[in-house]
């Protein structure tokens, strides 16, 4: 009897528990990353533009950057969950630091409900501002488990940048089972010092020859999507220039991972 409730407890907990790397053989999600340029301001901080647009890709996740949450110059609204709302996606708000009586940070949308989610701040000695990335993680339809994270890295300099990813490091690669997206404004053109320290660790998913800022004539790359561990693979990637939504141009790219 007791050996029969042992595997009866084990079955349980089992199932209980979301199916990750080793409970899959491949997973793949479409990823879309976009700073939205001082909390929105090229559309007049309204939602339906940004819905109009992102609508149009269908995106499992979306990753924001320069998100307004409460301000002033936003009219102290909740841009994000209008967003959602008219997406019928999942927000999740990462604030860096308080501004204008509300907050500026980074943030995630999900077709899918997330089971967790989390904030890491950098704030290294000597810099302008505290910089978020913004996590939660997510059962795919399919039955895998991915974690996706939207950062925005300093602009101070290399050495600000790369202690922002040390920072986000210590956290994100505890975890050495769950693939990882991680993408955003990382204010580093593909040669830099910046994205040689990622690239240590993660995976640069899109190439480095699409530029991706300004949107009205995009003539340098700033903006990447990354994965964790390096077994993913890119199917296509699109760089999107919408000037009346940002001065950056959103990345779209159609991801999948494989375990080994």
């Amino acid at each position: 009897m007791k050996r029969i409730l042992c595997i009866l407890t084990v079955m349980l907990l089992g199932a209980a528990i979301p199916q990750g790397v080793a409970a899959q053989q491949t997973l793949s999600l479409r990823v879309l990353s976009l700073n939205m340029k001082e909390g929105g301001s090229y559309a007049s901080y309204k939602a339906q533009p940004y819905v109009d647009f992102i609508r149009q890709y269908n995106p499992d996740v979306v990753l924001l950057q320069e998100m307004d949450n409460f301000t002033s110059r936003n009219g102290n609204k909740d841009l994000l969950t209008e967003i959602a709302a008219g997406l019928g996606m999942f927000p999740y708000y990462a604030k860096s630091f308080t501004y204008q009586g509300g907050g500026f940070g980074v943030a995630v949308l999900s077709k899918y409900p997330y089971f967790k989610a989390g904030r890491v701040i950098s704030s290294p000695t000597g810099a302008n501002e505290p910089r978020a990335c913004g996590w939660v993680c997510i059962q795919l339809p399919g039955g895998g488990t991915v974690r996706v994270g939207s950062v925005h890295l300093a602009v101070e300099s290399e050495d600000m940048r790369v202690k922002n990813l040390a920072d986000y490091n210590k956290e994100l690669l505890a975890d050495t089972e769950t693939p990882t997206i991680l993408a955003g404004d990382f204010n580093a053109t593909p040669d830099s010092n910046t994205i040689s320290y990622a690239r240590i660790n993660w995976q640069n998913l899109g190439g480095t020859t699409d530029f991706t800022i300004p949107s009205s004539g995009p003539n340098r790359r700033l903006d990447y999507i990354m994965g964790f561990p390096k077994h993913w693979t890119c199917q296509t990637f699109k760089v999107d220039a919408q000037p009346s939504l940002s001065d950056h141009c959103a990345l779209i790219a159609d991801l999948t991972y494989e375990a080994e």
